[in-house]
């Protein structure tokens, strides 16, 4: 009895673990095809490999309506496709299984920001980073992108300021800062940009030769009154 109790047990684990590695292909398989279909020459190509991914969604969907991956698989085909509705229609359903959840609140936001609706956009990646992905460098370049699309330059650099102290070896977003600060002082570039960084960070560790914070608290003062 004990025997066939134990050999039941062992065929359950193997049934589980492939069941999972086969989840785990026609995922890996579908989000390969999205990513063919943005490099893909000619845009019959492109929606095939949609279409080919969209069915393997839809096969997941259709076995458990409540899948997460697959819903937002299939949001993201949608967004590809530009049906904004059933887009955001699978986008939701996965969003209202638990709208407390960072990724899903990033996956709200990447929606509005991809229908270029950026005030909506900004409000869920504010939510994101507020419940999670604070540090999260994608997540405020997006924040920075989005205030930039609106004309509301100063919170975009100071999203960019803090990408910069994220991952300090981004050109994208040197090159932003770079814009900035060359716009509006081009004889003083350095110097404000250190001043500013120093400002915003001021609870972090500074590097050698680099002004103290009372310092650049009284470049920005003088050098731009606005900040």
């Amino acid at each position: 009895m004990k025997k066939i109790i134990k050999n039941s047990l062992i065929i359950l684990i193997i049934t589980a673990f492939w069941t999972i590695s086969a989840n785990a292909d026609d995922y890996t398989k579908a989000e390969k095809l999205i990513r063919k279909s943005q490099t893909a020459s000619f845009d019959e190509e492109s929606y095939e490999y949609l279409n080919n991914a969209r069915a393997i969604y839809l096969k997941k969907y259709n076995e458990n309506q409540g899948d997460i991956k697959a819903l937002l698989g299939l949001s993201k085909v949608n967004q590809y496709t530009g049906d904004r509705r059933e887009a955001k229609l699978y986008l939701l359903k996965a969003y209202n299984t638990n709208p407390a959840d960072p990724k899903l609140q990033r996956e709200m936001a990447d929606f509005f920001f991809n229908f270029q609706e950026y005030s909506t956009a900004i409000e869920y990646y504010k939510s994101a980073l507020a419940s999670g992905l604070l540090m999260d460098f994608d997540t405020n370049l997006k924040t920075a992108k989005c205030f930039e699309k609106l004309g509301d330059l100063k919170n975009a650099e100071l999203y960019y300021q803090i990408c910069n102290h994220l991952n300090s070896k981004s050109k994208q977003v040197k090159n932003k800062l770079n814009e900035y600060t060359s716009a509006k002082h081009p004889d003083n570039t350095q110097e404000l940009e250190n001043a500013r960084y120093k400002y915003l960070f001021k609870d972090k560790p500074l590097s050698e030769g680099e002004k103290n914070e009372e310092e650049a608290e009284n470049i920005i003062k003088q050098m731009n009154g606005d900040y």
